[in-house]
């Protein structure tokens, strides 16, 4: 695992989003994707992504995302459909009402964290 000198991606964007180029954005969005991809293959769902979850590094090549924290990572089968877990507004709505955590409620929650890289917000 690297080094994280830089910290979580929410704390990297309120001191440094005004130095990010476009491009840095999207090798960031590209990174983090290609991460979700690699947990969403192994047929398992984070349940709490956000961009504290998030640790950033710095390369000459670029910046990138890591997802960490996989402590509440599961199989959709040993999901506990009675808890809720995850920070707004980064959880999905359809589990605010009630439903499973499923895959796509990960791509939800990586919906906002594109927000956020994106705009700054």
């Amino acid at each position: 695992m690297h080094y994280s000198c830089a910290g979580d991606l929410k704390k990297y964007l309120q001191n440094k989003y005004n130095k990010l180029s476009f491009k840095d954005k999207t090798i960031q969005l590209a990174y983090i994707a290609a991460c979700l991809n690699d947990i969403h293959s192994n047929k398992l769902m984070h349940q709490d992504l956000h961009s504290g979850n998030i640790l950033v590094y710095e390369e000459e090549s670029g910046i990138y995302g890591l997802i960490t924290d996989l402590g509440l990572c599961k199989p959709a089968d040993e999901v506990d459909k009675s808890r809720v877990y995850g920070v707004l507004p980064y959880i999905a709505p359809e589990v605010l009402r009630g439903n499973s955590y499923t895959q796509a409620s990960d791509i939800y929650s990586f919906g906002i964290i594109s927000y956020e890289i994106l705009t700054g917000k």
